[in-house]
């Protein structure tokens, strides 16, 4: 049988076709190789580096901001003795006796998730003295503190709280400065009667300095009661809780408790309870 000139050319074509398949998959194998080598040589150049971004993924964001050690033991004492008078200049007289408007307190509550609504009127607390006329309660006529509450108010700012407005915002809450250079908030709102509360500087030595407050700025500022202390220590305590929600909120700060965690619904209620086992001990001791 002879091969016809179209058996051979169809012969001729499947032999060039297998050809270039066959180069086309060499090619292909010998370009894997390649790359293959590429990669691990530079894998094997990169430095050993724990830190590269690029090994690693997104930067880590490092928390810069240093909460202010607070301690209460660090707060001036509730029965301290009084500090040498002073003559006060007629700049700290100007600021420490201002004429304040009494705000409507009643607005200031703590929601469904801080506890019940309260009012930090003087009529909160039953007493026929409380009013302006009443005579104002020296710290330092207070028994020594065997239990105090803490809230601390810390600043987000990492300027801190700005000492005129810091003025401002103690001032409406009824705070007025005194005794051992720190703020004490009275019965009344014109700053007469018994101690219910006090606000110190967080920063040592706790003070604040009237002369120097517009160049005056603080990380935090504490809130402290001391038991015994006030008649009413439960309505104390909430108008000293609403003084440092007011704070926090005008001023963009953060409520903390006294193991400097954050202040929640729940750490309230424990600090009432507290007040409610002091008082079930002091009525115990006396019979």
């Amino acid at each position: 049988m002879e091969i016809g000139l179209r058996e051979w050319l169809i012969v001729i074509g499947i032999i060039v076709i297998a050809g270039i398949l066959f180069d086309g998959w060499r090619r292909m194998r010998g370009g894997k190789g390649k790359l293959k080598f590429r990669l691990d040589r530079n894998l094997s150049n990169l430095p050993d580096d724990d830190g590269s971004a690029e090994l690693l993924g997104p930067p880590r964001v490092l928390d810069t901001h240093k909460e202010p050690q607070l301690d209460e033991h660090d707060l001036p004492s509730m029965s301290a003795p009084l500090r040498e008078a002073r003559e006060p200049s007629s700049k700290r007289g100007k600021r420490a006796n201002a004429a304040v408007a009494e705000p409507h307190q009643g607005d200031l509550n703590l929601d469904v998730d801080e506890g019940p609504s309260f009012s930090s009127r003087d009529d909160d607390f039953p007493d026929e003295n409380v009013g302006k006329n009443a005579p104002r309660q020296s710290v330092n006529d207070q028994p020594a503190a065997e239990e105090v509450l803490v809230i601390s108010v810390i600043c987000r700012d990492a300027a801190g709280f700005k000492g005129p407005a810091l003025l401002q915002n103690i001032l409406e809450s009824g705070l007025r400065f005194g005794e051992m250079d720190i703020f004490h908030r009275h019965e009344s709102m014109a700053g007469n009667g018994e101690v219910l509360f006090s606000m110190a500087n967080a920063v040592k030595p706790g003070t604040f300095d009237l002369d120097d407050i517009d160049l005056f700025s603080t990380p935090a500022v504490s809130f402290f009661l001391g038991l015994p202390g006030p008649r009413h220590p439960k309505q104390a305590f909430d108008v000293m809780v609403a003084a440092a929600r007011k704070l926090s909120q005008e001023l963009n700060g953060e409520l903390k408790d006294d193991q400097r965690s954050v202040l929640t619904a729940q750490t309230i209620e424990h600090y009432r309870q507290r007040i409610v086992e002091f008082e079930r001990r002091a009525l115990t001791q006396k019979r």
